[in-house]
């Protein structure tokens, strides 16, 4: 947002108010005030868009509450959905602000109440004034887990001067993927190192376990492919997939959580005679061959339920959705050739013979039926413990390069 969009807050906000995105107690917070007090000493400021880009640094931050040095960890989203669920998970010397508009005024409100010795963005939060402001206070400035995809790079490179200026301005850069690393270099961060994904570093989701025994019930003596984070077009495969494997398994169902459950037509794109859709409350029997989960914060249940996953977002030229949370649960996932965006998290699972890629829906169908009567059940201490040694390697590496390169200068 630029200095001219400034006779406009008054009225932006409140239509974000009136459509519950933002906190109408906090809202002062988005003009640069401080709802919280600072504490003196080090601070140190990291700010994530919304839900993933924070939970991904809930464990750079637990490392970071660990040093001593360090008084106080700001902690900044745009979003109220972050700032709901990041509520019960900061503690110690952590707080949550929201981050104010991209307007000078309020970034020299925010930057001279709070006064960081580092700021620290993930992923790909590129906000020029505020980031302008930063190096003119002489405030070291880092990406990390940062991913910046090739239509970004693209747009970016069409004001080559100006985006070199700006990027320029970063002091690191630690990128989840070695196509990110190429990208931030060339537009003109002096160091740029490839680490890793942070979301090898996510909690695994927690489980209502009383809800859950209910569903077990519910699917018991069924074989359960979990269709995750679909996208269009995924739901009429999957279905199509469903009909047939059911001629010669007739327990076998499909669970399908799409990506965006609240999507118009949905029901209707799945080719089904038996649907029953969870927001309906339709009851399930040995007649259903399709069961909708169109419902939000559930997507662990079905993990734990589901013999197969697919991964949505991959048969389709999307690009992919991250799989590491259904890899928490199950050993059998499936996805197509479109995870660009998941390139190296792919390769690691597959390396953990937890993934598998098919080029097609025939393909797809072939490898469910091959694996169909495997015996070996999903071991969850063991692929939790996989991954969470790959994610203490990204933590412990990014600790070691912010404490190199920015918090101890």
């Amino acid at each position: 947002m630029s200095i001219l969009f400034r006779p406009f807050v008054y009225l932006y906000l409140s239509k974000r108010i009136k459509n519950n995105k933002e906190d109408i107690k906090r809202i002062k917070e988005r003009y640069g005030y401080a709802g919280v007090a600072r504490k003196s000493g080090k601070i140190v400021w990291i700010h994530g868009a919304s839900v993933g880009e924070s939970l991904s640094a809930l464990s750079i931050i637990h490392a970071l509450e660990k040093d001593a040095s360090i008084s106080q960890i700001l902690l900044t989203t745009g979003t109220v959905s972050s700032a709901k669920i990041l509520d019960n998970k900061l503690t110690g010397k952590t707080i949550h602000q929201f981050l104010p508009l991209d307007i000078p005024s309020f970034n020299k409100r925010f930057l001279k109440y709070w006064k960081p010795n580092a700021a620290i963005f993930i992923e790909s939060e590129i906000w020029p004034n505020l980031i302008t402001q930063i190096k003119k206070l002489d405030i070291n400035l880092a990406i990390i887990n940062g991913r910046m995809t090739l239509s970004s790079y693209k747009k970016w490179l069409k004001f080559k001067q100006t985006s070199r200026k700006l990027f320029n301005n970063f002091d690191l850069c630690l990128t989840q993927n070695k196509e990110s690393l190429f990208f931030f270099d060339q537009l003109g961060i002096k160091d740029t190192r490839y680490i890793g994904n942070l979301k090898f570093c996510t909690e695994k989701f927690t489980i209502d376990l009383n809800l859950f025994k209910q569903l077990e019930e519910d699917f018991k003596g069924r074989k359960i492919l979990v269709a995750a984070s679909t996208h269009p077009g995924e739901e009429k495969i999957i279905s199509e997939i469903t009909k047939n494997i059911r001629i010669t398994h007739p327990e076998f169902i499909s669970i399908i959580v799409p990506r965006h459950p609240n999507r118009k037509h949905l029901p209707s794109e799945i080719n089904s005679s038996t649907l029953a859709v969870r927001s309906q409350k339709d009851l399930i029997d040995q007649n259903t061959d399709v069961y909708l989960a169109d419902t939000f914060g559930e997507l662990g249940l079905f993990y734990k339920l589901a013999d197969f996953v697919f991964m949505g977002g991959s048969l389709v030229p999307h690009g992919g959705q991250n799989p590491i949370e259904a890899a928490y649960f199950c050993k059998n996932i499936f996805h197509g050739k479109h995870i660009e965006n998941f390139l190296e998290v792919y390769e690691t699972l597959n390396h953990f013979s937890i993934t598998d890629i098919v080029e097609n829906q025939r393909q797809l169908e072939i490898k469910l039926l091959n694996c169909y009567s495997d015996t070996k059940i999903n071991d969850e201490a063991s692929l939790e413990l996989k991954i969470k040694s790959e994610g203490l390697d990204i933590i412990k590496g990014t600790i070691e390069q912010l404490n190199n390169k920015i918090l101890n200068k």
